[in-house]
């Protein structure tokens, strides 16, 4: 009776070893109708070799054979989902996840996740730990995939990002990897009415922790912007559809987002006060919960959440509007500005333009319905947000995108207008300190000369902060022409006529014999060291224009096969240009010296006219 019992088993070895070698061959040869007979028709039932043909089946679906193949390629799917219908749940995942060590072949990873996903539905309710190992797997792949190049592209423009292939890649590999986990998400969900919600459970920690790191990457790298109001529902970028539908089901696990972001912000602050050995010993008690089969390690623990996961989270919520209501409206605006300045901050530190573009726009949301004076002076001792007031200069004067660097600019100006007259002048003052960029100077003083204004047309008394020695101090940081005779105007045109406005204002508006500002104590300050170096200044440069223009105009330094010809103009040499060109910059150039001996001449002219009025009145008197 044995005998003949191993003689059945070995027929049926030798059957299911004929069988796996008939569809070794008729994949290698690619041949379908075989294929289908074998598996389909004969119907397959020797699990024994399901493993080796759930592998050979997995490695044909690629790219290639969907081009060049497509009958073969449908004829391999079908057979997959028959091996998957009737062969090992746990045996098949990890034959099927064997073949996803390659990041290469977008389309067999696509399929992999559709194998990978009714497999993981066969599997009994308990199956976190399958579903670890397989989101494990598939999220290398999504990290794999390069990041968008940036293209620096302005408004209208960044539409044409949508026809980048690294773009095209994220979005579609993003958006099948969404509906791969979608089921899961959906057993487990807030939403779901035959189960009792849980923000512990395994399964939706491990979900949670794998969305988060798409929005890491690639998401983060994606513009995902949308203006209801300015475009149609069907306008919408595949980078916006990933990052909606992602939305979507984080927030399924997720009722309160910014609890998540909180307590994670929390817990890296309270890490931060650990000392070393405390570190460790945490370490230890976590390695220790790893053996536990019915607990999976607590992810945020173990630091799963990237801040770019989070800074990424809270602009889609905050200045896109995805998962609006997830977030409780207990929070004052100044709060919220003050709890993403981390945030912001690493966005505008962060080279790529759309990454920076996302800082732009969620500084610009949270701060333009914030107050003026509604800081005071004292919270600058934290330094965020000096060193957003700096990136703001720094994407200003730096970036590349025209379109970024313009949103700056009125961002900047309100910067200053979020705090009190004390906490303004400390920032101005920084500025004025710090920069070294004329137009950035030239900008800010002019604010100031704004906020002066103000004060003046309120009446404010002469103790103001932003008169008397304070102005004083402000006017000896910003007149100054650093080289005397030979400093080069145009690099400073800027802030010099910003400078040179400053003064015209005050003389007007602020009469000596009432002095409210304190500026005619510096009068004769600046007679002596700033107007008569600069008018010197003035004649030298404009003599050397004028030589430099009379030589192109004569064509004497005309570019040669053998001479380069340049003409130096703001520190920078102009070189291998039209003639044209060279007589619009040097004329540029000249008219720019013109203003400036204009504005000054003007000035000294109402300063004498006050100041003989002043004598005449009191001569009368």
């Amino acid at each position: 009776m044995d005998h003949l019992l191993d003689t059945e088993v070995m027929e049926r070895a030798a059957d299911a070893e004929s069988a796996l070698k008939q569809i070794k061959e008729c994949i290698k040869f690619k041949d379908s109708k075989g294929l289908k007979t074998v598996i389909l028709e004969h119907k397959l039932k020797d699990q024994s070799v399901f493993w080796e043909i759930a592998s050979e089946l997995t490695a044909s679906l690629t790219e290639e054979n969907l081009e060049q193949s497509e009958y073969f390629f449908e004829t391999c799917q079908r057979c997959m989902n028959y091996i998957i219908e009737n062969g090992n749940p746990k045996e098949l995942l990890l034959a099927v996840l064997e073949q996803a060590d390659c990041f290469k072949d977008d389309q067999k990873f696509k399929c992999i996740m559709e194998s990978v996903q009714k497999i993981l539905l066969k599997l009994p309710n308990k199956r976190h730990h399958s579903l670890d190992i397989s989101l494990g797997t598939l999220s290398a792949h999504i990290e794999a995939i390069p990041k968008p190049e940036d293209h620096n592209l302005d408004h209208d423009e960044r539409k044409l990002l949508e026809m980048d292939s690294s773009v095209m890649r994220a979005t579609d590999v993003v958006l099948c990897y969404l509906e791969f986990l979608r089921p899961f998400v959906e057993e487990v969900s807030v939403r779901n009415p035959t189960v009792s919600f849980s923000k512990t459970s395994p399964q939706v920690q491990l979900l949670m922790k794998y969305l988060l790191k798409v929005l890491t990457h690639p998401l983060y790298y994606l513009d995902m912007t949308f203006q209801p109001k300015e475009q149609e529902e069907r306008e919408k970028s595949y980078s916006r559809v990933c990052a909606e539908r992602l939305m979507d089901l984080l927030t399924q696990l997720c009722p309160n987002l910014f609890a998540l972001i909180e307590d994670e912000i929390e817990k890296r602050t309270r890490r931060a006060r650990l000392k070393k050995k405390e570190r460790e010993e945490k370490d230890e008690e976590n390695a220790m919960e790893e053996d536990n089969d019915d607990n999976v390690k607590d992810w945020k623990e173990d630091k799963l959440i990237p801040e770019t996961s989070l800074a990424c989270l809270s602009y889609l919520v905050l200045a896109e509007g995805l998962g609006l209501n997830n977030m409780p409206c207990v929070y004052n605006h100044k709060f919220m500005l003050r709890f993403n300045l981390s945030f912001i901050k690493s966005f505008l530190e962060d080279p790529h333009s759309i990454v920076k573009l996302k800082g732009v726009l969620l500084l610009e949301k949270l701060m333009f319905v914030i107050p003026p004076m509604t800081f005071k002076h004292y919270e600058l001792d934290n330094d965020y947000y000096k060193d957003i007031l700096n990136l703001l200069i720094s994407t200003m004067t730096h970036c590349q995108n025209k379109d970024i660097r313009k949103s700056c600019v009125p961002i900047y100006a309100n910067f200053f207008s979020l705090f009190s007259f004390q906490g303004r002048h400390r920032l101005y003052e920084t500025v004025f300190n710090t920069c070294k960029h004329s137009g950035v100077v030239g900008h800010t003083l002019s604010l100031y000369k704004e906020q002066v204004d103000s004060l003046l047309k309120q009446g404010v008394s002469s103790d103001n902060i932003f008169l008397g020695k304070n102005l004083i101090r402000i006017f000896k940081l910003v007149s100054v022409i650093p080289d005397g005779a030979t400093t080069d105007l145009l690099e400073n045109s800027d802030r010099i006529l910003s400078v040179l406005n400053f003064i015209r204002y005050l003389v007007l508006r602020d009469k000596p014999a009432t002095n409210m500002t304190g500026f005619w104590d510096l009068f004769p300050n600046l007679e002596k060291d700033f107007f008569g170096p600069l008018r010197e200044a003035i004649i030298l440069s404009k003599g050397h224009y004028n030589l430099n223009l009379e030589d192109v105009r004569k064509g004497n330094p005309l570019p040669t096969e053998h001479t380069e010809f340049s003409v130096n103009v703001g520190g920078e040499r102009l070189g291998g240009v039209s003639r044209e060109q060279q007589l619009q910059v040097i004329e540029s150039a000249l008219n720019t010296f013109d203003m400036m001996d204009s504005i000054l001449s003007r000035a000294i002219e109402l300063a004498d006219s006050q100041k003989r009025l002043m004598k005449g009145n009191q001569t009368d008197n």
